[in-house]
């Protein structure tokens, strides 16, 4: 279950008349802290809810889960009773809450799930990590950056987290964020080129830009007195611009990939019709059908003619594992707009950064990933590993590409956790890594 991040939601207060339990809006300001409990899961919970007056303002986390900032589209309140309407990929989801002696309380209803949660949320004087919004001089304008650091003084080792796909905000990163610093390492976070109070434009950007915005904010985090030394961390697409930025930057003190493939983006994007195709059982001669399919699509867009792909398309829809393989979608021309996104980078070679790469990396994967084909990527940097870079690998089975947990059958689950150990393994590489650099 994917979900967007943002800064906030808006409470709207409705006009029902007011109950004999009523409740002044001020009564809902504060941090809310609790859990939310299902049949065979739970998992905490942290809402926080802005100053009253005519409307609040609240912001929902779950620790556990790795969401930091979940917004609804809707909430209304009623009295002591409130309704937030929360949007995920698989539909709406219903919190409805009443408050009672400093305790919201109430149920949690998923479509996906046929049964509600519960939910019970206390009053909490924890105050939320502090921020320090700044303004970074990037490649082509403004880079809106937010930095959290550890309690203390300091020095600190930090890391600047590189976005994934599509137009991404600084809260994309926020929870992994907060947890590094409550773990010692400082983090920079940042809107995306084109995104929130980022200049620039977005489409058009290859991966050497969008390191390059890296490296901008990496340096201006350097030249703070509290900082002792600067790495990068990216996840899935930031896994290719990570260690690009690692290898152009000749003061990073370390990289993270986490669930970011050693094959050009190209190559990856077959991977979701291979995994279909193998786990059907259709055999060997299908896949390689099916990557052809897809290598001629490539080809497509890359020189525009298309006649090349259309045959191979026509004789692929008749074959068996054509449904299977999922590819049904490239029957209609890419959007101009996202073919001009994706030309920018879907030939980008990562083999040649690997190769240059001076700071140690740490690659995070899960041989069960659906989005890349993370046993390719494992033999790829186990080679390199072995021919002298500084690579380590941590593999996490049983984990989907966003390193959350799969269920048993590899369902998914209502609360996907991150591993145990993942925050504890990405600030342990971080601290020892700009230890290194001092001794």
């Amino acid at each position: 279950m994917q979900r967007p991040f943002a800064l906030g939601l808006v409470v709207l207060l409705g006009g029902a008349p007011v109950a004999a339990d009523s409740c002044d809006p001020a009564d809902f300001a504060g941090r809310w802290v609790g859990q939310a409990t299902a049949p065979s899961e739970d998992t905490d919970v942290v809402l926080d809810v802005g100053p009253g007056g005519s409307a609040l303002t609240a912001a929902m986390s779950l620790p556990d889960v790795g969401v930091s900032g979940w917004p609804a589209m809707s909430v209304t309140l009623d009295g002591c009773s409130v309704r937030l309407e929360l949007p995920s990929d698989s539909g709406p989801q219903i919190m409805s809450l009443h408050l009672a002696r400093q305790v919201l309380a109430g149920t949690w209803t998923d479509s996906r799930l046929p049964e509600p949660a519960s939910l019970t949320l206390v009053a909490s004087k924890q105050l939320p990590q502090p921020e320090e919004r700044i303004l970074v001089d990037g490649p082509v304008g403004k880079l809106g950056v937010s930095i959290l650091a550890p309690e203390g003084d300091g020095p600190f080792p930090a890391v600047v987290f590189l976005h994934g796909s599509g137009p991404q905000p600084r809260d994309a990163s926020r929870f992994l964020a907060l947890a590094l610093a409550r773990h010692g390492v400082a983090a920079a976070i940042f809107d995306k080129r084109g995104v929130g109070e980022s200049e620039g434009e977005l489409a058009g950007a290859t991966f050497q830009d969008l390191a390059a915005d890296g490296i901008a904010v990496a340096k201006a985090l350097l030249a703070r007195p509290e900082i002792s030394a600067v790495g990068f961390f990216g996840h899935s697409q930031g896994g290719w611009i990570g260690p690009l930025a690692a290898a152009t930057w000749e003061d990073a003190a370390f990289v993270i990939s986490s669930a970011g493939p050693a094959v050009p983006p190209s190559r990856e994007g077959e991977w979701t019709s291979v995994r279909a195709l193998r786990k059907a059982g259709a055999g060997e001669p299908a896949v390689t059908a099916a990557r052809r399919v897809i290598r001629l699509w490539h080809d497509g867009l890359r020189s525009g003619d298309w006649s090349a792909f259309d045959d191979a398309f026509a004789r692929a829809k008749k074959e068996p594992w054509f449904a299977e393989a999922g590819l049904e979608w490239m029957a209609e021309r890419p959007d101009p707009g996202f073919a001009r996104l994706y030309r920018a980078f879907m030939d980008y070679d990562p083999l040649p950064a690997l190769r240059r790469l001076e700071a140690p990396m740490l690659a995070i994967l899960s041989p069960d990933d659906e989005s890349i084909d993370a046993v390719e990527t494992e033999g790829i940097l186990r080679e390199l590993a072995a021919s002298g870079r500084d690579i380590a690998i941590r593999l996490y089975p049983g984990y989907d590409h966003t390193l959350r947990r799969l269920g048993s059958a590899g369902e998914p689950l209502r609360w996907p956790e991150h591993p145990e150990d993942y925050i504890a393994t990405l600030a342990g590489f971080a601290r020892a890594s700009a230890g290194a650099l001092e001794h």
